[in-house]
């Protein structure tokens, strides 16, 4: 069944209650997501989207997101292909903002604001009055009031299990935002910071887990949130069989992958065209950067200006990309969790250069899988090695590759994730069989 809030009209549920009790049933598990987890071009979408896949295997899903992009029949295709209900409820991006700075303005925090609306809430309600779900999957903080209205709407004696799914600390970003902000965004930051965080503490919603994506971003949440005994690190992870170990290039080119909208990605790759490659090219003349991903903003789009410097914008594939360059960069001074463009070039047998913020959170050793760079001039020596030396990039790739299959394959990071929603322990046995 297909419910799309942009297209169809909304009726009443059809379901029937027929069969609910029946031994063995499948559990029903509700998936909230902040976008649409179809096609899996970023790092949000990636995630989600493998979830999706995960959870379809396991249990009956519902699919309930927020869009503030246009949705095609392709993307529902796929959708409905893996969850058994599907709602997407359009947003505008304009209204959207207006709604957060009126949620902020009475107390509350804007991201959830931002995100909610009123028919995608009823339609869940409904879903959850037929047939009850028996647990709640919260993609980001970003949804939080619509598993709010499930949870109590819920019938009684059956209140489902929920699991959010922070991904990164939010708070700990907003609060890197405020320390490099000036007023008034200062205190805008600075006060999303500690209503997100009162969200990801649990101080109001009873959480049976809370996700993260690294141990690293554990430890921040217990520095910067407090405790809760259902922290729980759910890895980030990539896909090694689509991102295969690519031949050396040999070439001069560097490339950065991201969303080019996202605040960090156009302040890091900002910074790092006007700090490190004037020296770059005075070392290297022939050096070349590519800039590929989608949604790149005016500031981006000037950065095509400079020499050697290709704004490519959005693909439909990276992998081409990664192919031609020796090297990808992650200079990211702003970094929360796992960097899937770290990840993906690591699985594609290139040497990833990261500032120290972009390399936290993967299991990967400096001089090894990876390369550290901090200063513009330390840039300029990590990458000028890179470039000139095969040797030490074949090294790296095979040792990345080889780190990558060990620890990053999305079965594996996901595995804990069927007993967080069912609260159910499997034996070693199980789960090797599983």
């Amino acid at each position: 069944m297909f419910t799309h809030l942009q297209q169809a009209t909304l009726s009443g549920p059809s379901l029937l209650l027929a069969g609910d009790s029946a031994p063995g049933r499948r559990k029903r598990v509700l998936f909230l997501t902040h976008r649409v987890p179809f096609p899996p071009d970023r790092g949000d979408r990636i995630r989600a989207y493998h979830m999706l896949k995960y959870l379809s295997q396991r249990f009956d899903v519902s699919l309930a997101c927020a869009s503030d992009e246009p949705v095609t029949e392709g993307q529902m295709h796929i959708l409905e292909g893996l969850a058994d209900r599907v709602a997407i409820q359009p947003i505008s991006p304009r209204w959207g903002k207006i709604r957060g700075l009126l949620s902020l303005a009475t107390g509350g925090a804007i991201t959830p604001a931002y995100f909610y609306r009123k028919p995608l809430s009823r339609t869940i309600r409904n879903w959850h009055a037929v047939q009850p779900f028996d647990a709640v999957l919260t993609y980001c903080t970003g949804m939080i009031n619509y598993a709010r209205d499930v949870i109590r709407s819920s019938p009684a004696g059956h209140k489902p299990r929920h699991v959010i799914d922070l991904v990164d600390v939010d708070s700990a970003k907003w609060n890197e935002y405020a320390r490099h902000a000036r007023a008034p965004m200062k205190w805008l930051y600075a006060t999303e910071a500690k209503r997100i965080a009162a969200i990801e503490s649990g101080q109001r919603d009873h959480f049976d887990s809370i996700a993260v994506v690294s141990d690293a971003e554990a430890e921040t949440y217990r520095r910067e949130v407090g405790e809760h005994e259902g922290l729980t690190v759910l890895r980030h992870a990539v896909d090694t069989n689509y991102f295969k170990p690519l031949p050396d290039a040999g070439s001069w080119t560097l490339v950065f992958v991201g969303v080019l909208n996202y605040k960090p990605n156009v302040e890091g790759i900002s910074w790092f065209v006007k700090n490190v490659m004037p020296l770059l090219r005075h070392h290297l003349p022939n050096v070349k950067l590519q800039i590929v991903g989608r949604a790149p903003t005016p500031a981006v789009l000037a950065l095509n200006d400079e020499p050697n410097v290709e704004v490519v914008g959005p693909v439909p594939d990276v992998r081409k990309y990664l192919r031609s360059a020796s090297a990808a960069i992650a200079p990211l001074r702003i970094a929360r969790g796992v960097q899937t463009k770290v990840l993906e070039a690591m699985a594609s047998g290139r040497v990833a250069v990261c500032s120290p913020g972009a390399a936290e959170g993967i299991h990967a050793e400096a001089g090894k899988h990876l390369l550290i760079a901090t200063e513009p001039q330390h840039w300029v020596d990590v990458l000028s090695q890179v470039l000139q030396d095969g040797h030490l990039r074949t090294a790296i790739a095979t040792a990345a590759r080889a780190q990558v299959e060990a620890i990053y394959p999305w079965e594996k990071c996901l595995a804990p994730l069927a007993e967080l929603l069912t609260g159910e322990k499997k034996t070693r046995e199980e789960r090797i069989a599983a």
